[in-house]
């Protein structure tokens, strides 16, 4: 009887135990983050080029003016 006893015990108190939830919801989250991340890239990925390519040109030009 204390042999079964102790065996309930044992297992409510790994079902009690939450320390690994945080750490399977930071990985999620940061998966989300990730997914939210790639797809702005392949949104915004094209416009973003051509914008900074644009400057790179601006620039290059200032400088071979002073030159």
């Amino acid at each position: 009887m204390h042999g079964v006893m102790r065996s309930l015990r044992s297992r409510s108190s790994l079902l009690a135990d939450t320390r690994g939830a945080n750490l399977v919801e930071y990985i999620i989250l940061v998966g989300v983050i990730a997914l939210i991340a790639i797809a702005g890239f392949k949104a915004f990925g094209n416009n973003v080029r051509a914008k900074v390519d644009e400057q790179a040109g601006s620039v290059s030009g200032i400088n071979g003016a002073a030159q």
